[in-house]
């Protein structure tokens, strides 16, 4: 399961959203989500479902709070199989 911290609704009808903090460098993001996908989200969509306008490196950082730089130098090296 992902997390969206503060939904604000902005004045163009979209919401703004906060991610986890990073747990290395605490830092977080917003992004803005339309209101059919807040609602998508509320009733228990997957992040890629929600997340969808967004790279993987964003939608990361709602399901682990992990940012892409941080991850970048977790995995420094690490080779895909």
């Amino acid at each position: 399961m992902f997390t969206l911290h503060n939904p604000v609704k902005t004045l163009n009808g979209s919401y703004v959203v906060t991610s986890h903090p990073c747990p290395t460098c605490n830092e977080t993001q917003n992004v803005a989500i339309t209101s059919d996908k807040l609602f998508a989200y509320r009733q228990g969509a997957y992040a890629q479902t929600v997340l969808s306008d967004f790279d993987a490196d964003v939608r990361e950082r709602f399901i682990s709070g992990v940012c892409g730089v941080c991850w970048n130098e977790m995995f420094n090296g690490w080779e895909d199989e």
